[in-house]
C-alpha cells in the first residue's frame, strides 16, 4: 500500500499543471502578504502618520494592554469629553469629532480603534449618533452590562428580521452572556491572518487542479482497463489513489496556510493571542467567546473543511467523467459561482444552504449569527459547515472509489 501511495503522490506532483498551480499560488500570496504590511497605516502620538512596518512599531506603543474595566472606561470617556468641550482643544468640524485638529491627530486617530470599541458598545444597533453624543449620554453607564444590552437588542432585531429562529435567539442570547470583560491591546499579527480567510478559495483551486486527473487520467489514458485487471487494482490501487488525493489536499493546504500565517505572526507579533476575538470587529456584536489565537486556529480549520469538501466533489466528477478539463472546469464553478450569490438575497433557508459551499470560507468572519436548528439543538455555522463538507468529503470518495472500481471498460 505505501508503494501505490507513494507511486500516486508522484504521479500528481510529476504534472506541469500542477507544479505551475502550485507556485503560482505561492508567488502570489508571497505578493499578498507583502502588499497587505505596507498598507498598514498608523498615526502616533504625535499626528504623524506612517505605514508598512513601521506603522506596525507605532500600533504596538499606541495599543498597550489594558483590562477595560469600568474605571478605566469612564477614564477614557471623560478624557474624550474633556478634549470636546473644552474651547482650547474642541471644534464644530463634525469631521474631526468635534475636536480641534490637533486633538483629533494626536488624540483621536491613535486612540481611535479603542474609541470606536467603547462608542459602539453604548451605541443603538443601527444608530448614526456621533461618538460625543454617544458618550454624553452614557457616560459613567455600566459597560458591561451595556455590551449585553447591544449584543441582546442585536440577536432580537435577527430574530424580527426573520434571520434567526427563536430557538437560535435563545441560543446566541445566552451565548453572549459567557462573553467576559473586555482587554484590549496589540494583536495585528492575528488581525491579518483572519482578514486572509478569501485566500483559501485560491487553495482549493490548486488543489483541484492537482487530483482532478486521478481517475478521468486513467480513463483518457486508456489505464483504467489495466488497473482493473490487476491484482489490487479494485481494491488497494483505488484506495490508495483515495488517500494520495487526502494526504496532497492536508499538506498542500496545511503547508501554504501555516506559512503564509508564520509570516505574519514572525513580522508583525504574537503580541494579542489571548485578546477577545471582539477586538477584530470594535464596530458590531460578536457572539463568539473566543481569543484571537483560537478564532484564527479556529477559522483556519474550518477553511479546511471546506476544502475537504470541493475536494470529495472533485474526485466524484473525476470518477464520472472521462475529461479531466472537465472535472477541472466544473469544480471551479463550484468554487466562483457562490461566491457571486449572497446569503441575504434569499430568505432563511437559502442563506443556511447556501453558506455551507465550500467558496463561502470568503464570506465568514466572526461577527456572523448564522445557525441551523434541529429541535432545540442549535449549530453555529462553522461547526455545520465542517460536519457537512467533512462528512461530504467521505460519502463522495466512498462513491467515486465504487464507481471507478464497478467502471466496465472496453464497451
Amino acid at each position: 500500500m505505501g508503494g501505490m501511495i507513494k507511486y500516486e503522490w508522484k504521479k500528481i506532483w510529476k504534472s506541469r499543471l500542477t507544479q505551475i498551480s502550485v507556485i503560482g499560488c505561492c508567488l502570489f500570496l508571497v505578493f499578498c502578504v507583502y502588499s497587505s504590511i505596507i498598507q498598514i497605516t498608523a498615526t502616533d502620538q504625535n499626528g504623524q502618520t506612517v505605514s508598512g512596518m513601521q506603522a506596525v512599531e507605532v500600533l504596538k506603543d499606541t495599543q498597550q494592554r489594558q483590562e477595560l474595566t469600568q474605571d478605566r472606561v469612564n477614564e477614557i470617556v471623560n478624557q474624550y469629553l474633556e478634549y470636546a468641550n473644552n474651547p482650547d482643544t474642541n471644534s464644530n468640524n463634525e469631521a474631526y469629532h468635534y475636536l480641534s485638529e490637533e486633538k483629533y491627530r494626536t488624540f483621536y486617530q491613535s486612540n481611535r480603534e479603542l474609541l470606536s470599541l467603547i462608542s459602539n458598545v453604548y451605541k443603538e444597533p443601527g444608530s448614526s449618533m456621533d461618538i460625543k453624543d454617544v458618550f454624553e449620554e452614557n457616560v459613567g453607564k455600566d459597560f458591561i452590562q451595556a455590551r449585553l444590552e447591544r449584543d441582546q437588542k442585536y440577536i432580537q432585531l435577527r430574530e424580527e428580521r426573520g434571520q434567526l429562529t427563536p430557538v437560535e435567539a435563545d441560543y446566541w442570547e445566552r451565548e453572549v452572556e459567557k462573553i467576559p470583560e473586555y482587554q484590549y491591546g496589540y494583536h495585528k499579527g492575528w488581525d491579518m491572518i483572519l482578514d486572509a480567510l478569501t485566500w483559501p478559495v485560491l487553495i482549493m483551486m490548486i488543489i483541484c487542479i492537482g487530483i482532478a486527473p486521478i481517475f478521468s487520467g486513467e480513463y483518457q489514458s486508456k489505464c483504467d482497463s489495466l488497473i482493473l485487471c490487476m491484482k489490487y487494482g479494485k481494491s488497494k490501487l483505488i484506495f490508495a489513489k483515495i488517500i494520495t488525493v487526502w494526504l496532497f489536499t492536508t499538506c498542500v493546504y496545511w503547508g501554504i496556510t501555516l506559512i503564509y500565517s508564520a509570516v505574519y505572526l514572525g513580522l508583525l507579533g504574537t503580541d494579542g493571542a489571548d485578546l477577545p476575538i471582539q477586538l477584530k470587529y470594535p464596530a458590531v456584536s460578536v457572539g463568539y467567546h473566543l481569543t484571537m489565537g483560537e478564532a484564527v486556529i479556529y477559522a483556519l480549520v474550518l477553511a479546511y473543511f471546506f476544502t475537504l469538501g470541493i475536494v470529495g466533489i472533485t474526485l466524484l466528477m473525476s470518477a464520472l467523467l472521462k475529461n479531466t478539463y472537465g472535472v477541472i472546469i466544473i469544480a471551479f464553478l463550484l468554487i466562483i459561482i457562490p461566491t457571486f450569490l449572497s446569503p441575504d438575497t434569499g430568505g432563511y433557508t437559502w442563506s443556511r444552504i447556501l453558506s455551507l459551499f465550500p467558496s463561502k470560507i470568503a464570506d465568514f468572519s466572526f461577527q456572523s449569527y448564522t445557525a441551523y436548528s434541529i429541535g432545540n439543538v442549535v449549530i453555529r455555522w462553522p461547526d455545520m459547515a465542517m460536519i457537512v463538507n467533512g462528512a461530504g468529503a467521505v460519502i463522495f470518495s466512498a462513491i467515486s472509489y465504487w464507481i471507478f472500481r464497478k467502471h466496465q471498460v472496453n464497451k
